[in-house]
């Protein structure tokens, strides 16, 4: 499997599991966005069939795969910037293994950009 393949599904994996922990945390609340749960939920429809998409083409390393793995990689720093700079509350993200996820993510998220950028031919 290449490197590019693994560091996405492991980016992927620690988004999906932040999102897990982003329900359970509520973070429409948080960050104040509208629809309350069925709209968070709905607004990861696209998102969640994006990133299986996404696998299939950054494994097939095509120009779109390469697209969606840098998306997804910067994705991997939002958990970070959002809740370790912008919206750091003592109360929310902050379990052990919230800040394992979050640090991993941006470290996954920072190796799929460059992984990704290098396959753009």
């Amino acid at each position: 499997m290449k490197t590019v393949t693994i560091l996405y599904i492991l980016n992927a994996t620690l988004l999906l599991l932040h999102e897990i922990e982003s329900g359970y945390e509520k973070e429409w609340e948080i960050l104040k966005l509208p629809g309350k749960i069925t709209g968070f939920l709905l607004l990861h429809i696209p998102i969640i069939l994006i990133l299986f998409y996404g696998l299939l083409e950054v494994d097939k390393q095509t120009q779109i795969g390469s697209v969606i793995g840098i998306i997804t990689g910067i994705g991997g720093s939002i958990p970070f910037v959002v809740h370790k700079i912008l919206v750091k509350q003592e109360k929310y993200f902050n379990l052990l293994i919230s800040n394992i996820i979050i640090y991993l993510s941006i470290l996954t998220g920072i190796g799929t950009i460059i992984f990704s950028a290098r396959c753009i031919t």
